[in-house]
């Protein structure tokens, strides 16, 4: 590729870059704060048509407490519950209190601010404040009956009932919808009829409806769990699905999935003070942030107007900055062995790319060079001290010692003696092997396995364990005679003289992306001081692993949890897992793991679970 289209490629490749960043991150800003701003307009809307409907339905409560508290109002209603009517000389008390409850519902404040306001008892009588549109009442007592809130007003026993819209069954023209507030008027002996407040449900549709948020649900629920209000046909599911999901607090916004659309909804809610009622506002998220587009648009194309300007600058800087190299070349491929011997003489010529040039590869070959010695020291010196450390876990021991006592306990007839020898025969011939420095998570444990079986004939019923390893990480890399020296050194230090019972613990499992095994027990458990002095030693082997060629060997000392970490730490390098602590009920635990890397055929299946009889 030529050094002009290089140059024009790297910049304008820049300059995109840092546009797409810089809108991106304007975007992100910008509609960061436009959602919080619509989250919390969204809010406020619904705390308001709380309120608002809490002043729509104050004033019926109001008109009713009224009546209800006027001496003669109430004198009527029993009047005309109780007065014998088959008497021709009640006549007179019930055409009083006809006028007595007439004059009250015909008041300048009730007819101007309700549409009706009804009073009717199961004995037939029905008197409205709304006498041009109420007159059909022949059969007063099965209207009564159909009303759907008549049932819960007779369980609330004189406390006011917010009933939803339905069709006003009283009425003359058409049934208009109507929403209000009724009561079950209360007398000596019990009920003596009902008092209702209505309005238009036009006034709650007015009251929901927002002109700018076309697809803004609104649901208004009673502290009943009442549907009071839908501004949209709803399901039941959903109706019960947004009551239950609002149930927090008033005025807190979420942002949730909606289970029967699959969209990203906001629901914020509001609570009535007076009534309780709690409104519910859902409003799909991507109709909400909407007007976003219009800013990613212009946020767009300002972008790509910057990057044609940028391109076109680019170009003619490239070629201004190239046309020195570009006459150099020409010169030098006009040269022959006529003219071999002529300077080239270069207006304005760059000869610092030249001669960097010329340095740059004498320094690359020396880079290269010393690079490479560092990599082959290295690798030999990493390699060593693999050598080195394996060495300390690997003694030799005579097999035919061994093979003369399992002979001894096949003459004697102990089948214990026999099995005690082949156990320990594999561990030795395991950690003798020199065939290669690691093993799998699955030969580990077979060696982990020998290792307790042989212990567990030493302590017989004071030691339990168990071994339970997912089959997935069986074929995991690891050093060798790693797991064997943690539970070797969990029963050597980790239980109190005198412990009835030994408990060790050793599982394998995957978590996220990488492979965990973790040997714990019911022992004292680590010493603070202990703890402490073994992470100082794992920062000291961590900066020991660290030290370039040249410097002293890595000073790692016994057979202890140190060594096993430097060898961890040379096998896997950074990012391996090395935990040791204490666990809260009693004994320790160390934690070892690293990235989850292929694994051989013997992954696949679950590794056994057992344990040891005690």
């Amino acid at each position: 590729m030529r050094l002009r289209t290089r140059l024009l490629l790297t910049y304008s490749l820049l300059v995109l870059l840092l546009v797409v960043a810089l809108g991106i991150g304007f975007y992100r800003y910008s509609s960061t704060l436009f959602e919080r701003n619509a989250y919390s307009s969204l809010s406020a809307l619904a705390d308001r048509m709380a309120q608002q409907l809490d002043n729509l339905l104050r004033p019926m409560d109001f008109v009713t407490t009224y009546l209800l508290s006027d001496g003669g109002f109430m004198s009527a209603m029993a009047s005309l519950s109780n007065v014998d009517r088959t008497d021709p000389r009640n006549l007179i008390y019930i055409n009083e209190g006809w006028q007595t409850i007439n004059g009250a519902l015909l008041s300048y404040a009730v007819t101007k601010n309700f549409y009706s306001v009804n009073v009717f008892n199961r004995r037939g009588d029905f008197l409205s404040s709304n006498f041009r549109q109420h007159r059909d009442t022949e059969n007063v007592a099965g209207t009564i009956d159909s009303l759907p809130w008549i049932a819960e007003a007779e369980r609330a026993g004189g406390r006011a009932v917010i009933f939803s819209p339905y069709p006003d069954p009283w009425g003359t023209a058409g049934h208009p919808m109507v929403y209000g507030l009724a009561r079950s008027v209360q007398g000596p002996t019990g009920g003596i009829g009902y008092l209702e407040v209505q309005n238009p449900a036009d006034d709650l549709r007015k009251l929901f409806t927002v002109p700018d948020l076309h697809s803004l649900a609104v649901l208004a629920v009673s502290t009943s769990g009442q549907v009071f209000y839908a501004s949209q046909p709803m399901s039941p599911g959903l109706m019960d699905y947004y009551s239950r999901r609002m149930s927090s607090p008033t005025g807190e916004v979420t942002l949730v999935r909606n289970p029967v659309s699959g969209e990203d909804e906001i629901l914020a809610g509001g609570t009535a003070t007076s009534t309780g009622i709690r409104v519910v506002l859902a409003q799909a998220k991507a109709a909400l942030l909407e007007p976003l587009v219009v800013s990613r648009n212009v946020t767009l194309m300002i972008g790509l107007l910057i990057v044609a300007v940028s391109f076109g600058f680019n170009l003619l800087s490239s070629r201004q900055l190239t046309q020195p190299i570009l006459r150099l070349k020409e010169q030098m491929e006009r040269t022959e062995l006529a003219n071999l011997p002529e300077r080239i003489e270069l207006a304005a010529s760059h000869d610092e790319i030249a001669s960097l040039n010329h340095s740059f590869e004498r320094l690359r070959a020396r880079l290269t060079e010393a690079v490479q010695r560092e990599i082959t020291s290295h690798s030999l010196q990493v390699e060593a001290r693999l050598d080195s450390l394996q060495a300390q876990v690997n003694p030799h021991f005579i097999y035919n010692i061994l093979t003369v006592l399992a002979n001894r306990g096949l003459e004697s007839g102990d089948a214990e003696i026999v099995s005690i020898c082949d156990s320990l025969a594999s561990m030795l011939r395991y950690s003798t092997s020199m065939a290669s420095r690691s093993a799998t998570i699955g030969e580990e444990i077979e060696h982990v396995r020998a290792y307790l079986s042989l212990m567990k004939k030493r302590f017989e019923h004071r030691l339990v364990y168990a071994i339970q390893v997912t089959g997935e990480i069986l074929g995991q890399p690891i050093p060798k005679i790693v797991l064997q020296q943690i539970t070797e050194n969990s029963l050597a230090h980790g239980f109190r003289e005198g412990q009835e019972t030994m408990s060790v613990s050793v599982r394998g499992f995957l978590e996220d992306s990488r492979w965990i095994v973790e040997i714990s027990d019911n022992g004292q458990g680590f010493p603070v001081e202990k703890l402490a002095a073994l992470q100082h030693r794992f920062r000291a082997i961590d900066a020991g692993l660290l030290q370039p060629a040249g410097r002293e060997g890595l000073a790692i000392g016994g057979m202890g949890l140190a060594n096993t970490y430097a060898r961890l730490a040379l096998f896997f390098g950074p990012g391996f897992l090395f935990c040791i602590d204490n666990l809260p009920t009693g004994g320790a635990r160390v934690r070892i793991g690293a990235a989850r890397g292929p694994a051989d055929s013997a992954a696949g299946h679950d590794g056994p679970d057992q344990r040891g009889a005690g």
